[in-house]
């Protein structure tokens, strides 16, 4: 997309009708992330946004949602997203009011609107505002408030809400003897809720939901409940007190130096060392530092969801992924540690195989800056920002420990001559070996895997690929080849079914630049898949690939290989699948749509979308629905109880094996 002024899809023609796209206006803003071979800019606001607002000197009357909208302007939130309703048309009224300010893309869906905000957040580290109408919209925001909130990204919900005086019950209120309305369903899915009754509160309260919102290592979703006549009335304010910038710089904390100290002495002294980087090595910008240190360890690096891109894939000490999702090389590995530096990770079932994976009772080191995390697994608690602390501690090892290098060379260059290290290689290989079995298996329609291999070698380092349910996480975790850090955007933390399509709005409103590529299974496309017309109103292109196997296969697959029934999860009329068009759906809300079932006409659809430069492209793509990746055994297990009886009142054999791998786990 090209810089300055840009026209996105000027006037276009589309089964809805003749659409004319405002002029929006990107540039490059955010810092500058990417692998040492590409540095890309990742965030990005509109360059005209933010224009001086006349700011009379002293106080002046402004309605409340004139107050929200300004102080969103000086925090410098380019976007806020919704749908309006009788609940916050005035706060629609106060965004168009300085639309050259601020922008408002109107969502088709309130917990969609959420999502594009949160890849937006994922990406740049900016928060967005979302706003909704009373009732039906403010609950659709729970389900993206709690995506938000187990993420730990920053986004601000601005929900319309009865009136303060009580009047009523009004449309879509929910009556409560409690007081209590709709938007009390938020509270427990957010970091910070408060409900306004004058518009006087809002002086204090918003400075306080960003406050909340933004703390290191806890960020999560504000939310702040709007009354339909607190919104419209006015009250006294200092315009230049709400458009003036705020601190919002955080000091990298870093633990005290004798706590550094005791975690390199383990460190030191270990034989079978694991580094596990989350999602806060990345969030912190850590990748550099964390290589360096476990290149002068010599010890592997296993990468949760979250992680995933710390290392790229071709790094010697790279062992992928953990737990049932995850490679046989890397729970190997981890199944032999001594020691585990857990960096930026919540050690969550999928990073821990609920509990069973550390057989051998390593000792923990954990850095975090969330208190919650760095704790857990009863490990030496080192709270801190990872990017430093991992630097303290390297330094430490080397200067004061004089801990020399264990291997020479850096990146896919870097060697050891450990007895550990080879291990690690001959393990890597064995799983390498089966990953390119898998990633080239042929069929009409094609394998899932292979599905995936195409992309993935299809895609550059500045493209990003968004995933987020069923199978293709899994798959993507196993599969995947990262080619930069920042590539790779799954929202594993609380798999929401319905986030991919939404979150590559996000992510190509974060990054116009970079090419974004959906990868999405057919039950998820159809729970939300409206977000594409919003994208084609923008002219926002970006690819979607539909992965189409009759239904929900992730469960299906779970139920055959958990001993449960194979039972309703696939799209059947009778014995036969329901005759779904992908690409006709796409092509009824305004995109582009096309067909693939092989290889090679995938190949040719990605370059065709690839050319689609002013609206999304829908691949519809048949894969094979029962020779899949996630079938194989992982090494792992995952917790999911089987019925203490059978149909017969008996205890099933499947019951007995559960309970045995149950026994096996240490909760510490």
């Amino acid at each position: 997309m090209a810089k300055g002024k840009t026209k996105l899809t000027g006037t276009q023609k589309s089964r809805g009708g003749v659409q004319s796209a405002p002029e929006w206006n990107f540039s490059p803003a955010g810092a500058q992330l990417g692998s040492s071979a590409h540095r890309i800019a990742v965030g990005v606001v509109p360059t005209e946004l933010h224009k001086e607002i006349k700011t009379p000197k002293g106080k002046t009357k402004l309605t409340g949602a004139q107050a929200v909208v300004r102080y969103l302007i000086g925090e410098k939130v380019p976007y806020a997203i919704g749908i309006f309703g009788h609940g916050n048309v005035q706060l629609g009224q106060a965004l168009h009011e300085l639309k050259d300010s601020i922008r408002f893309v109107c969502a088709k869906n309130e917990q969609t609107a959420v999502h594009i905000a949160l890849a937006y957040a994922k990406l740049t580290g900016q928060p967005l505002a979302v706003t909704s109408s009373i009732g039906p919209g403010s609950t659709n925001l729970v389900t993206g408030a709690a995506v938000a909130r187990v993420n730990r990204l920053p986004v601000v919900l601005l929900a319309g809400e009865a009136f303060a005086d009580g009047v009523g019950p009004v449309l879509q209120q929910l009556e409560s003897l409690h007081g209590r309305t709709a938007n009390d369903t938020l509270e427990p899915v957010s970091k910070y809720w408060t409900r306004i009754s004058r518009p006087e509160q809002l002086r204090r309260r918003l400075r306080e939901a960003f406050d909340a919102m933004l703390e290191p290592g806890d960020e999560g979703p504000a939310t702040i409940c709007l009354p339909m006549d607190v919104q419209a009335e006015a009250a006294e304010f200092d315009v230049e007190d709400l458009l003036h910038t705020r601190d919002r710089e955080y000091v990298r904390v870093v633990p005290e130096r004798h706590r550094l100290r005791l975690a390199a002495r383990r460190i030191a002294a270990a034989k079978r060392p694991l580094i596990l980087a989350g999602g806060g090595v990345l969030r912190s910008g850590a990748e550099r530092e964390l290589a360096a240190l476990a290149e002068l360890l010599a010890a592997p690096v296993a990468m949760t969801q979250a992680g995933k891109g710390t290392l790229l894939f071709d790094h010697p000490l790279n062992v992928f992924s953990l737990g049932p999702t995850g490679t046989w090389c890397g729970n190997r590995i981890a199944k032999k540690a001594d020691l585990v530096v857990g960096i930026g990770t919540r050690y969550t079932d999928f990073s821990t195989a609920s509990e069973t994976l550390f057989e051998s009772r390593p000792e923990f080191v954990n850095v975090s800056i969330c208190y919650d995390d760095v704790g857990k697994e009863r490990g030496l608690k080192l709270w801190g920002d990872a990017r430093e602390t991992v630097s303290a501690l390297r330094q430490i090892l080397e200067e004061e420990i004089h801990w020399g290098p264990r291997g020479t060379g850096e990146g896919r260059e870097y060697v050891a001559g450990t007895a550990y290290f080879k291990e690690i290689q001959a393990e890597r290989q064995a799983w390498l070996a089966e990953a390119d079995r898998w990633r080239t298996m042929e069929g009409t329609p094609i394998p899932q895997s292979t599905g995936i291999a195409i992309i993935n070698d299809f895609v550059t380092p500045q493209s990003v690929v968004i995933s987020a349910a069923g199978n293709l996480p899994g798959d993507l975790s196993k599969l995947w080849r990262d080619k930069d850090p920042r590539g790779y955007l799954c929202e594993w933390g609380f798999s929401t079914m319905g986030y991919e399509v939404a979150a590559g709005l996000g992510a190509k409103l974060a990054c116009p630049d970079r090419e974004v590529v959906v990868c999405v299974g057919d039950m998820s496309f159809l729970m939300a898949s409206q977000e594409i017309v919003t994208a084609v109103q923008h002219g926002l292109a970006y690819t979607v690939v539909v992965f189409d196997n009759g239904g929900g296969q992730s469960i299906r697959h779970l139920q055959k290989n958990s001993d449960f029934s194979d039972f309703a999860m696939e799209f059947r009329r009778g014995t036969e699948f329901v005759a779904l068009d992908f690409a006709k759906l796409a092509e009824g809300m305004g995109a582009y749509g096309l067909r693939a079932e092989s290889g090679e006409e995938l190949a040719t659809a990605l370059h065709q979308a690839r050319k689609n430069t002013d609206r999304p492209t829908v691949i519809h793509l048949r894969v094979e629905r029962e020779n899949m990746i996630c079938d194989v055994d992982a090494e792992a297990w995952w917790d999911v109880p089987r019925p203490a009886l059978d149909v017969d009142g008996r205890e099933s054999e499947s019951r007995k094996n559960y309970l045995a791998s149950k026994a096996k786990q240490i909760v510490l």
